[in-house]
């Protein structure tokens, strides 16, 4: 079986030293996981597995052992020709011992590692073309096993260094269906979240969380029990998208799973996380908490890391703010002295941290050399992530501070130029507020004005009064939860003390009965029972206020849960049940569509089905949403314009351009937009890209909803194709597809345009109704 955990900082953790570019090196919240892509063991399992083998295990169990072990030096932090040597030598026994135990799927994966291990030397072009011979091999074989192991250890490799995503996604998917021919259901869910996880790494937020969350009801349903990687996968989305009480949600539930497995080997990666979103949450003692947790187990662990760097440099700012920078400097030294950095990555992150030090203690020449320096190893390693971004804004910070204001608003301003819909609004908010005070004092107050807007509209993003009281009652939860855990251990911990009262009542009274013969002892014993009576008397007090404080508990814990069953469930289940209805009727038409060999009356089913699920996943969104009444634009035209590309077989590939602004809107007014845009990209699908029709060089399909001053908006729709035909005229048209759209458009009470040049574009300007109610509110 596969590893189960990807681990978050698969990307950064073995950052080479030179050279080579992660291509999908795109998100600081790749920076808190222990191991790197395809790691299944740390340090102390590694120890422990060297003196099983010492031990002389069974030939099958011996070579389990040494592929773990191979795996464990193949996938260390940094590509040490030390570790890759040491997984080579193991890899040489795996390879000995499968022949001779004559287990086929051992020996690819013994010659698996051998590739991943060459590759990781920097052999890319020789390594790749071995796994393509390796997979076709398997396939000669009938090892379905091997072909996915290798589809999914190539794919891995490919996504951390050659940019091809379409290679990486096929392989994945390959590798979770031969698993599912073989009913290994866990390794076929664990390739799956492989595929969310890329997604992940490219930006696509809103189909990454979709994707986990169905492999995380999967997991479920099949009994697996390590889920804490998948919750802290969707605890990262959730910090990354804004949505803190989403973030922390999963993140306490992912500490949870891992204490209840006892699987903490990921565990300093995890307890990073949580205290990141801490911080950003603005809680920011639990935030310190949990990075001196995560750090102290880095530091067990022992291996250089971009992560421990981070949390070390973390702990040395709180000593800054405690007015503690010399004892900062010296501590956060101590801990690159300890553990030496590896790569790149790793060697801006001690800059960084040894240039908030300096800085701190006014050395503010070396504080300016750190700072460039750091920004010099982000930019060689040419990573577009949050790293890249955050830089900027200390070296900003910094030269403000020196009020140096030209030098500070480049960087600022460049930060914001790295890839801000990758970015977490934490720190978006933070550049923009630091904007506003250059401006400020550089007298450009419109400029000023409007990042100061900005900055307080992330701000209210992140800390409205709702998700405040959220983040603190799931808070409450998890506390209570916590005490309820130590009441138990206290009350299993009295009742061995009462066992062990017990016992001595016992030898007491054994001592009563030697009492007879031996009056002089007499005394002594009575004082052994007095105070045994006291301590009874002490333990059942205690006794009696833990039964007290726990009753207390579930009292509390009733209530807040209650009162969030009263605000939630109702609209939540109209809302499942509409689109529980909407999907029987997709199905109905489906079913239906099976007695039909009509080519036109097939069409009309499919694009009633489409009109449908259009609907559909308006009710999905707002069921699944923390806002029941309202739809995210932004997210539902993209899920949309997803669903309509595959439903269609197309003879060639069409781009989409989709530009939609980040506002929500009532659900009256959601539905006719859907519909709009579904029957105008059906249309565009179906006859704007036909064979031999003269086809553009890039056929493209667009999809625009922006603001349209003052109050209203205008959604465009176009194509690059064929366009009308001569003489054409919308208002006449007899089809389906233009009367919904005129119909529509008049519910909207907008203004409807049609024309081709160059393609087709559909163009409805509309502002809300008041007559009828609509609401319009900016997304958060």
């Amino acid at each position: 079986m596969l590893p189960a955990r990807h681990g978050l900082l698969s990307v950064y953790c073995r950052l080479p030293t030179g050279g080579r570019v992660r291509w999908w090196a795109g998100f600081w919240l790749l920076l808190f996981a222990l191991t790197a892509q395809g790691q299944t063991i740390n340090r102390q399992r590694a120890n422990t597995l060297l003196a099983e083998l010492a031990r002389r295990p069974t030939a099958t169990r011996r070579l389990a052992i040494l592929l773990e072990l191979a795996r464990f030096h193949i996938y260390k932090p940094g590509e040490s020709a030390a570790d890759l040597d040491s997984s080579r030598a193991y890899l040489t026994q795996s390879r000995q011992l499968s022949a001779s135990l004559h287990q086929l799927t051992r020996q690819h994966e013994t010659e698996c590692l051998f590739i991943v291990a060459d590759l990781e030397a920097g052999q890319s072009a020789t390594g790749q073309a071995r796994f393509s011979e390796l997979i076709a091999r398997c396939q000669r074989t009938r090892d379905a096993e091997g072909e996915a192991i290798a589809r999914f250890r190539f794919a891995t490799w490919l996504r951390n260094y050659a940019p091809d995503s379409v290679r990486v996604l096929g392989n994945f998917r390959r590798a979770a269906q031969l698993y599912r021919t073989l009913n290994k259901p866990a390794d076929a869910l664990d390739a799956l979240k492989e595929v969310a996880v890329t997604h992940l790494y490219e930006g696509r937020l809103p189909l990454a969380q979709a994707e986990l969350r169905h492999v995380l009801d999967r997991y479920k349903a099949i009994g697996y029990p390590n889920l804490h990687y998948t919750y802290n996968l969707l605890s990262t989305i959730g910090r990354l998208r804004g949505d803190l009480n989403e973030g922390l949600r999963y993140g306490l539930l992912c500490v949870e799973s891992m204490k209840k497995t006892g699987d903490t080997a990921s565990a300093a990666g995890f307890y990073g996380d949580l205290a990141q979103l801490y911080m950003e949450a603005g809680n920011r003692p639990l935030g310190i908490d949990w990075y001196k947790r995560s750090l102290a187990a880095w530091r067990r662990e022992g291996l250089p890391n971009f992560a421990l760097f981070h949390a070390a440099g973390v702990v040395a700012k709180d000593l800054i703010d405690r007015q503690q920078p010399r004892r900062a400097l010296a501590f956060f030294e101590g801990v690159v002295r300890a553990i030496p950095t590896n790569t790149l990555i790793q060697k801006g992150c001690v800059a960084q941290n040894l240039a908030a030090c300096h800085d701190a203690l006014g050395h503010y020449d070396q504080a300016e050399r750190y700072y460039r320096e750091a920004f010099y190893w982000y930019e060689k390693n040419k990573l577009d992530f949050e790293g890249s971004l955050q830089i900027r804004r200390d070296i900003g910070a910094f030269y403000l501070r020196r009020k140096q204001y030209r030098q500070a608003e480049a960087y600022l301003t460049k930060a914001l130029t790295v890839l801000p819909q990758k970015e977490a609004l934490a720190t978006l908010q933070d550049i923009h507020l630091l904007l506003f005070r250059v401006d400020s004092a550089r007298g450009n107050y419109p400029s000023a004005i409007r990042h100061f807007q900005v900055y307080k509209a992330y701000n209210d993003s992140l800390f409205n009064e709702v998700r405040s009281r959220q983040l603190a009652q799931l808070q409450i939860q998890y506390d209570t939860r916590t005490k309820e855990q130590n009441i138990a251990l206290l009350t299993k911990q009295s009742e061995l003390q009462q066992s062990a009262l017990k016992r001595a009542e016992t030898g007491r009274n054994g001592i009563l009965v030697g009492a007879l013969l031996l009056a002089s002892l007499l005394g002594v014993s009575y004082n052994r029972y007095q105070l045994r009576q006291r301590s009874n008397r002490v333990l059942q007090a205690k006794q009696l206020e833990i039964d007290q404080k726990n009753r207390s508990l579930e009292h509390m814990v009733a209530e807040k849960e209650a009162l969030l069953v009263e605000k939630e469930w109702m609209l939540k289940e109209i809302h499942h049940r509409v689109k529980n209805n909407l999907q029987v009727i997709t199905s109905l038409l489906n079913a239906q569509s099976d007695y039909l060999h009509d080519p036109t009356a097939l069409s009309a089913i499919r694009e009633s089905q489409n009109r449908v699920q259009t609907m559909a996943l308006i009710h999905q969104r707002l069921y699944q949403s923390a806002h029941l009444a309202s739809v995210d634009m932004a997210e539902y035209v993209g899920e949309l314009i997803d669903y309509l590309l595959d439903s269609f077989e197309r003879p060639i590939r069409v781009a989409t351009q989709v530009s939609v602004a980040p506002v929500r809107i009532d659900v009256t007014m959601a539905t006719p937009l859907g519909l709009i845009i579904n029957e105008a990209v059906t249309n565009s699908l179906k006859y704007a890209f036909l064979p031999g029709a003269g086809l553009p060089q890039a056929p493209t399909i667009g999809v625009s909803l922006q603001p349209l001053p003052p109050t209203g908006y205008r959604l465009l729709i176009t194509d690059n194709g064929v366009g009308l035909p001569p003489g054409f005229s919308p208002a006449d048209s007899p089809t389906l597809g233009l009367t919904m759209i005129q119909g529509l458009s008049r519910q909207l009470g907008g203004t409807l345009q049609i024309s081709t040049d160059a393609g087709v574009r559909i163009q409805v300007d509309f502002s809300p109704d008041k007559k009828t109610g609509l609401s319009w509110q900016r997304a958060k």
